[in-house]
């Protein structure tokens, strides 16, 4: 549905005659921009929640984005710092003196983003906004036209529960997935397509790494690629950037 008029001043549709709702402003996903849009409707006096997908909140830029990203720039950057430390009169780079440890700011950068996500929750309980997470879709009665607009939430990902909403207004802000192409994108072979697969991350993926990879591919060459290949190619990482045109950040 398409959301017109202002929610400035709004009160909550369930204490007034007409037509009664659960939240006069339902938001599906919760990344920085549903979250934003969820709490100023809030201030204004509507009454609304939040559905989100995965389990936390801050959508994309919080979790898989730029905050965990600029964690790892920053130790990219201490380490080519590193490599240049001995033409100012430092020594001990080419020793057993210093190492990296992945496990450790894999560790430190995901307890960083918990914190994170806890505050988002504070602030969205801080502005009365309803958090539920589990997956939402779009819910039409056959039985009666005056029931249509329901949004259908799927409440737990573990089981088959499902409880039914109605809103008055409802903003889509979900974002999106990139989807892994098959065997170069022919699709012939399956068992090519297993094998590439099993070792093919996108960028979601590369926050998952347990271990730094000795050896890499990033292919693409906008600025995520060209930023991970950076860093993983600084931390120590063997890297290749796969190009399609004549350089990369055209």
């Amino acid at each position: 549905p398409k959301y017109c008029g202002s929610l400035r001043g709004v009160a909550s549709s369930s204490s007034s005659g007409e037509k009664e709702y659960d939240f006069d402003y339902l938001v599906i996903g919760a990344g920085s921009g549903g979250i934003a849009s969820a709490r100023r409707a809030a201030s204004y006096g509507a009454k609304v929640a939040v559905i989100e997908k995965a389990n936390e909140l801050g959508g994309t830029c919080v979790n898989v984005g730029c905050v965990p990203k600029k964690v790892m720039w920053n130790a990219a950057s201490i380490a080519e710092t590193l490599h240049d430390m001995q033409h100012y009169g430092f020594s001990g780079y080419d020793s057993d003196a210093i190492s990296f440890d992945w496990s450790y700011i894999k560790n430190a950068r995901d307890a960083y983003i918990r914190r994170l996500n806890a505050i988002y929750q504070r602030n969205m309980d801080n502005s009365n906004v309803t958090t539920m997470f589990g997956s939402a879709s779009f819910f039409n009665s056959t039985e009666n036209e005056e029931d249509g607009g329901f949004i259908k939430v799927a409440v737990d990902h573990d089981t088959t529960t499902t409880k039914y909403y109605k809103a008055k207004h409802v903003l889509i802000a979900t974002g999106g997935y990139p989807e892994l192409l098959p065997n170069g994108g022919d699709g012939e072979d399956d068992d090519d397509d297993d094998e590439i697969q099993k070792h093919a991350i996108t960028s979601d993926g590369f926050f998952e790494l347990d271990e730094l990879p000795q050896r890499a591919v990033v292919v693409g060459a906008g600025y995520i690629a060209v930023e991970l290949a950076g860093v993983l190619q600084a931390l120590g990482t063997d890297t290749s950037l796969v190009v399609r045109k004549h350089k990369a950040m055209r």
